[in-house]
C-alpha cells in the first residue's frame, strides 16, 4: 500500500510540474509567436493537447500581462482629457476577467466550428491556436495607451493576429483546405456577433468602449465624404482611413464650462451621434452575419472577401468615433458630455451642476435608454 500511495503521489507531482508556470518558456513562446510563428507553433504542438498547460504557460500570462501592462501604461501616459480618468485598479481586474472569459468562449467557438467543418473539435487545440495567434493582439491592447502611435500600433498588431489565426487554424485543428475559408470567417463572425450581443444585453451604461463627438451636420449623410474617404480600397486602405480618423480624434480638444453644466443642445447632439452609431453597428453586424452564412455554405471564393470580415470588425469597433469625426463633431467634447450624463444618472443631486444635468437626463431619458448600450 505505501508503494502504491507513493506512486500515485509521484504521478500527481509530475502532472503538477508539467502544468507549472515557466516564466522563461512563456517569454520564449511569446517572442516566437510574434517573430517566428510557424516554428513556434510546431514546437508547441505536442503540448497543445493539454489545455491546462496552455492556460498556465500562455493564455493566463497573456491575459494578466496585457491587463497589467495596459494599466501601467495608462498611468504613465494618462489621458490628456482631464474629465476622462485613467482606468482604476478595479477596472484592470475586471478587464482581466473579461479577457479571460473571451479567450475561453472564442476557443470553444473555434473548436465547435472546426468539428462542423470536418476538422478536429478540440477545445485544448483551439485554445492553444487562438492564444498563439492573438499574442500580437494582447500586446496591442496594452500599447494603445502610448500617445500618437498607440492606436496605430494596436490596430496593426490586431490585424497581424488575425492573419496568424488564418495560418494556424488548419495546422492545429486540421480543417480541410476546401473548408478553411468558411471555418475562418464563420469563427470570426460568430465570435464578434456573440460578444456584440452580450455587450448589448449586459450593457455598459452611457460610457461605452468607444467615443464620439458632437455637432452632427444637418445636411450631412450618414457617412459624409471628405478627407477620410480618399484612402485606397481594400483591407489596408480601410486601415489607413481608420488611422486618419483616430489621428483626427486625438487632436480634438475641449474646454468644459466652469460650472460643469450641460446644455440641451449638447444632449440632443449626443443622442443623434449615438443613434447613428447604433444604426451603423447594426448594419455592419448584418453584413458580418451574411458573410458568415456564405462561409457556412463554402461560398467565399477569395481571401479579399475573407478580409472584408476584418474590415467589418474594425468598423464596428470604431463606429462611434467615425460617426463623430465624419460629422464634424468634437471627440473630446463628446467624451465630456458622456461622462457628465453618467455622473448625473448615478449621483442625481450632489451639487447644482449634477442636479441640472440630471434634469436634462430625465427630459431625454427615453431616447438615452434606447441608445445607451451602443
Amino acid at each position: 500500500m505505501p508503494c502504491i500511495s507513493t506512486t500515485i503521489l509521484l504521478r500527481k507531482t509530475r502532472i503538477g510540474e508539467r502544468n507549472m508556470f515557466d516564466f522563461k518558456r512563456t517569454l520564449t513562446l511569446i517572442k516566437g509567436a510574434i517573430f517566428d510563428p510557424e516554428a513556434t507553433w510546431d514546437r508547441y504542438l505536442p503540448d497543445a493537447g493539454d489545455w491546462k498547460k496552455t492556460a498556465v504557460l500562455l493564455t493566463g500570462p497573456l491575459v494578466v500581462g496585457s491587463g497589467v501592462l495596459s494599466y501601467v501604461l495608462a498611468a504613465i501616459f494618462p489621458s490628456r482629457l482631464p474629465f476622462y480618468p485613467s482606468p482604476s485598479f478595479l477596472d484592470m481586474l475586471s478587464g482581466i476577467v473579461v479577457s479571460a472569459i473571451a479567450a475561453v468562449v472564442i476557443a470553444f467557438v473555434v473548436a465547435i466550428l472546426a468539428g462542423l467543418f470536418k476538422g478536429k473539435n478540440s477545445f485544448p487545440l483551439a485554445l492553444a491556436a487562438t492564444s498563439l495567434a492573438f499574442v500580437p493582439g494582447y500586446l496591442g491592447n496594452a500599447l494603445v495607451h502610448i500617445p500618437w502611435l498607440g492606436g496605430l500600433l494596436a490596430l496593426a498588431l490586431g490585424i497581424y493576429g488575425l492573419v496568424l489565426l488564418w495560418r494556424i487554424l488548419p495546422r492545429y485543428l486540421e480543417v480541410p483546405s476546401a473548408s478553411r475559408m468558411g471555418h475562418y470567417i464563420l469563427s470570426l463572425v460568430t465570435s464578434v456577433v456573440t460578444f456584440f450581443i452580450l455587450a448589448t444585453v449586459i450593457g455598459t451604461g452611457l460610457i461605452g468602449a468607444g467615443t464620439s463627438g458632437l455637432e452632427v451636420s444637418k445636411d450631412s449623410g450618414f457617412m459624409r465624404d471628405g478627407d477620410f474617404g480618399t484612402a485606397p480600397s481594400g483591407l489596408f486602405g480601410d486601415m489607413e482611413r481608420q488611422a486618419k480618423i483616430m489621428e483626427a480624434a486625438d487632436k480634438d480638444t475641449y474646454d468644459p464650462p466652469g460650472n460643469g453644466k450641460l446644455s440641451k443642445g449638447q444632449v440632443q447632439n449626443f443622442i443623434k451621434v449615438m443613434a447613428k452609431t447604433r444604426d451603423y453597428r447594426i448594419a455592419q453586424t448584418k453584413e458580418l452575419e451574411e458573410l458568415g452564412k456564405k462561409a457556412e455554405e463554402d461560398e467565399i471564393v477569395s481571401l479579399s472577401e475573407a478580409f472584408s470580415g476584418m474590415t467589418g470588425i474594425m468598423n464596428i469597433s470604431t463606429a462611434e468615433m467615425e460617426v463623430v469625426i465624419t460629422g464634424d463633431g468634437n471627440w473630446a467634447e463628446h467624451q465630456w458630455i458622456k461622462e457628465r450624463l453618467r455622473v448625473a444618472r448615478i449621483q442625481k443631486d450632489i451639487n447644482d451642476a449634477v442636479k441640472h444635468n440630471y434634469e436634462l437626463y430625465l427630459e431625454f431619458a427615453e431616447e438615452l435608454r434606447e441608445i445607451e448600450h451602443w
